[in-house]
């Protein structure tokens, strides 16, 4: 879920910058606690790029350089304070992320995050709403695609947004296009179709799978997805939406790549989100409806 994150976040600080006046580097802080999670955040610093060596380099190699292995990440739910344990992760970019198993999260609760190293120091905080949930959800094969649709009860002033990981896939993946307010409902219920995010293709470049893949010649163990459904607060929401929305316009001729992405934390860059979720197991193999 986080791979284009830091690509995005680390633009937002570029725009602008000159060649030959680059800007002091800031801490980027992102990450989100479920309900009834373990939160999980990952810090680093802010990239400057220059015209020379920095070609040479892949993204990962210069995330790796950036992260913060050895920083202070806190939690605070009003009641406790946690000091949360870092440690290598490679299913995140960057591959290093700090958590707890000694802190939960709770609907309703508000949580207030600090990140500190050297001379950086961030706070953001947010709540976790209700769980978002799915009334139903139903599976069309469509030859070696599957057409996805979920139905669910929303609240006119909740927002929501889903999440999808692939099978074998280590992350979740925001879905382009199901990030919405509760108030575009026709009675409270929604019909969303869920798209498979960002995936490559068979000439290598990286676009749009509008659908599922039903692959014949794997089992069924092998084509389960895990589709996140969640509430987020009104912060969590702009930041997903605005992020979403540079996702999919990004290499569109005459649609700018760069936008202002709001952010909730102070003193650096980034989001945590609260997220009220919900998590579903999809079968990609067959015409199927599941009732929850």
């Amino acid at each position: 879920m986080k791979k284009l994150l830091y690509i995005v976040l680390a633009a937002l600080v570029l725009v602008g910058c000159k060649q030959d006046d680059p800007q002091p580097p800031s801490l980027i802080m992102e990450g989100w606690i479920d309900a009834n999670g373990h939160p999980v955040v990952m810090i680093h610093q802010t990239y400057v790029l220059s015209f020379g060596n920095d070609s040479s380099r892949t993204i990962e190699e210069t995330v790796e350089d950036l992260l913060i292995p050895f920083g202070k990440v806190t939690v605070s739910d009003g009641e406790q304070e946690v000091i949360l344990t870092g440690r290598l992760d490679t299913a995140y970019l960057p591959p290093y992320t700090y958590s707890s198993t000694y802190i939960r999260g709770q609907v309703g609760k508000k949580y207030t995050f600090t990140a500190k190293y050297n001379d950086f120091y961030a706070t953001a905080t947010t709540t976790i709403p209700p769980v978002a949930s799915l009334d139903s959800l139903k599976v069309r094969e469509m030859e070696d695609k599957l057409d996805v649709r979920a139905y669910m009860h929303v609240a006119p002033e909740g927002y929501y947004a889903f999440f999808v990981r692939k099978p074998g896939g280590k992350q979740f993946e925001l879905c382009p296009f199901d990030v919405f307010e509760g108030r575009d409902a026709v009675d409270g219920r929604m019909e969303v179709k869920v798209y498979r995010p960002f995936t490559e293709t068979e000439d290598g470049l990286i676009g749009v799978d509008f659908q599922f893949r039903n692959d014949p010649k794997k089992d069924d163990k092998e084509k389960t997805y895990r589709l996140k459904v969640v509430r987020l607060d009104e912060q969590a929401y702009r930041f997903w939406k605005a992020y979403n929305e540079l996702a999919i316009t990004k290499g569109i001729l005459f649609v700018p790549v760069y936008k202002n992405i709001p952010s909730n934390v102070v003193g650096g860059y980034g989001n945590v989100s609260g997220m009220g979720a919900s998590f579903y197991d999809i079968l990609a193999a067959r015409d199927t409806t599941y009732r929850f």
